[in-house]
C-alpha cells in the first residue's frame, strides 16, 4: 500500500509542470491578443495616392463638431448615389481623413488618411484600425 501511495505522489508532481505550462500557454495566447491589435494593423500605403470620393453635388445629411485633441473635428456624412455614405473628416478646417461605406451597414469598408498635408491620401486603414488626428492638421 505504501508503494501505491508514493506512486501516486510522484504521478501528481509530473503533472504540474505540464500544468504551468499550460497556463503559460493559456497566458501567452491571451497577452497575444490583447497585443496584436494595436501593434498589427491593415494599413496599406499607396505612395500615388488613393483615390479621393468625389462629393460634388452631394449635401451632408449630417454634420458633428467636437474638440479632439485641441482640434476642432468636424465630421460630413454624406449619402452618394450608389446607396452608400461617405464621411468627410477635417480638424482645423483641414481635410485629412474620408470615409468609405458602400452598403452603409456597419463597418466601414475602409478609412483613407492623408498623413502629411500633401492633399494625397496614401494611407487606407481597415474597419477595425485605430487612427489618430495628424499633427499636421494641429499646426
Amino acid at each position: 500500500m505504501k508503494a501505491q501511495g508514493s506512486k501516486l505522489k510522484i504521478e501528481s508532481l509530473k503533472s504540474k509542470p505540464k500544468r504551468s505550462k499550460i497556463w503559460i500557454f493559456v497566458s501567452l495566447f491571451f497577452l497575444r491578443t490583447l497585443i496584436i491589435p494595436f501593434v498589427g494593423t491593415s494599413q496599406t500605403l499607396d505612395k500615388e495616392g488613393w483615390a479621393i470620393p468625389d462629393l460634388k453635388g452631394l449635401i451632408p445629411y449630417s454634420i458633428t463638431i467636437k474638440q479632439v485633441d485641441g482640434v476642432e473635428k468636424i465630421v460630413e456624412k454624406f449619402y452618394t448615389p450608389g446607396g452608400g455614405h461617405v464621411a468627410r473628416i477635417s480638424g482645423n478646417g483641414k481635410v485629412f481623413a474620408y470615409v468609405v461605406d458602400k452598403d452603409r451597414e456597419p463597418p466601414i469598408d475602409y478609412l483613407l488618411i492623408d498623413p502629411d498635408g500633401s492633399g494625397r491620401f496614401v494611407l487606407k486603414y481597415g474597419a477595425e484600425d485605430l487612427y489618430t488626428i495628424p499633427l499636421w492638421v494641429s499646426q
